[in-house]
């Protein structure tokens, strides 16, 4: 499905957030440069070479949510849904927040073939998520990091000074800071390790059937999925992975068919 084949209004709302430029601090002024460029050949509407200089970041260890914004803006130039809807995927998973990431994929995920309905979602989990997802992840390093800065210093006035009054203040910032450190750490650590966070992946070919066992037996085949839609992924071999739908479908794919978010 190519991008030029939607209506005006489609394209337009869902790439009405222009290109914008990376927030985080690169590490290394090669890389700087190639997503400039990368973002000077999406204005000149060469998305290909967009495409390049974007993988080609990523392909030195950077990872950005502006990063992988771009990219999926780019690729759904392309014409290439399935590759687009990856792209503000890792975007979310780093900013789970980023809002012209979210925008796109909403509209984007429209545009796939399979319409799937999610099952309804136990309460706490949906808490759980909420909370995981609360604060931006780059913000949480830093609050994080004051934290133990103030935890540490507080203990440090406990132990080393004798006045009252700084012993005092020196107490109180040891239990603001030892609150938020365990608090906020834990949140940190969930998210950081992905601890209850289910694999997940997009297929980005056209068409796959989904077998009721890894073979490639088509009397097994149980229904068919499409470019663009997204699944969990329960347990997966070199070669097939078992994927589980949101509306509760259960089946195998050949691993090739999809791409991990």
């Amino acid at each position: 499905m190519r991008a030029s084949s939607l209506p005006s209004w489609w394209a337009g709302a869902l790439l009405a957030a222009s290109v914008i430029s990376a927030t985080a601090t690169v590490p290394a002024s090669a890389q700087q440069e190639i997503f400039v460029q990368g973002n000077q050949f999406y204005q000149a509407e060469d998305y290909a070479a967009a495409v390049e200089a974007y993988q080609a970041v990523r392909a030195g260890g950077f990872e950005s949510p502006d990063l992988h914004y771009n990219l999926g803006n780019a690729y759904f130039q392309m014409g290439e849904l399935g590759q687009s809807i990856l792209g503000w995927e890792r975007a979310l998973k780093l900013a789970p927040g980023h809002a012209d990431a979210l925008a796109n994929l909403e509209l984007a995920v429209r545009l796939s073939a399979d319409d799937i309905e999610p099952l309804p979602r136990f309460w706490l989990l949906s808490a759980v998520s909420w909370w995981v997802n609360l604060i931006p992840r780059s913000a949480l390093l830093v609050i994080v990091a004051f934290s133990w800065l103030a935890l540490t210093c507080g203990a440090l006035a406990r132990i080393l000074l004798t006045a009252e009054g700084p012993r005092r203040m020196g107490g109180l910032a040891v239990a603001v800071g030892a609150a938020m450190v365990v608090l906020l750490g834990s949140n940190l650590a969930v998210r950081e390790f992905e601890v209850g966070q289910p694999e997940r992946g997009v297929i980005l070919v056209e068409a796959v059937s989904v077998r009721s066992a890894p073979t490639e037996d088509d009397d097994l085949t149980v229904f068919e999925l499409h470019e663009g839609s997204r699944v969990r992924i329960d347990q997966r071999t070199e070669q097939w992975a078992e994927i589980v739908l949101d509306d509760g479908k259960v089946g195998w794919i050949p691993v090739a068919a999809m791409e991990v978010i």
